[in-house]
């Protein structure tokens, strides 16, 4: 799903500044899309020039002007025709996997050093969507809330994976020296 169609997604819900849907973004897609916050005012800019969204400048008194976006019917039938077009399989990218796969040409010390400290990443990037939780089981419908836990297995899912690459590097039964 490309930004544009994320972005009048949280749009249908309600109008929204740019910071709002950065904050949005970021508790909703940052644990499991490739997507950028740097790509999100370019596409706003965009999508009001091809009439998916409007934008009001709200004058404020001792701030900045706040711009708050509106999905028109334009935007709607876009989002609508995305959501609803044929899925396309992708492969998942696996970074981790691909350096696994010529492990056999680093030392055993770099190897084990590079498996911990994935190992250690994704238990922090679990713990962070886990602090989600409260804002999350507050505020999000029953397909949000699955995304939640699907990103928690997700992580659960990679620390068992990293977790058994130590442990056959460590049991030697892995023994690419």
């Amino acid at each position: 799903m490309d930004i544009q169609t994320v972005l009048l997604g949280f749009l249908i819900r309600s109008c929204m500044t740019g910071y709002d849907l950065r904050k949005a973004f970021s508790m909703s897609f940052s644990f499991f899309s490739g997507l950028s916050y740097g790509s999100i005012y370019p596409s706003l800019k965009k999508m009001e020039s091809r009439g998916l969204v409007t934008k009001q400048v709200v004058i404020q008194d001792g701030a900045p002007n706040r711009k708050v976006y509106t999905i028109t019917e334009a935007g709607r039938k876009a989002f609508l025709d995305s959501l609803r077009a044929p899925f396309v399989p992708e492969q998942p990218k696996r970074a981790f996997l691909m350096r696994l796969f010529f492990f056999a040409h680093l030392s055993p010390e770099e190897r084990k050093a590079i498996a911990l400290a994935q190992l250690e990443s994704v238990v922090l990037l679990r713990k962070e969507l886990e602090s989600l939780r409260p804002e999350i089981e507050a505020l999000a419908d029953s397909f949000q809330y699955l995304c939640f836990q699907i990103g928690l297995r997700y992580y659960d899912n990679m620390a068992s994976d990293l977790s058994m690459v130590l442990d056959a590097m460590r049991d030697e039964k892995v023994n690419l020296s």
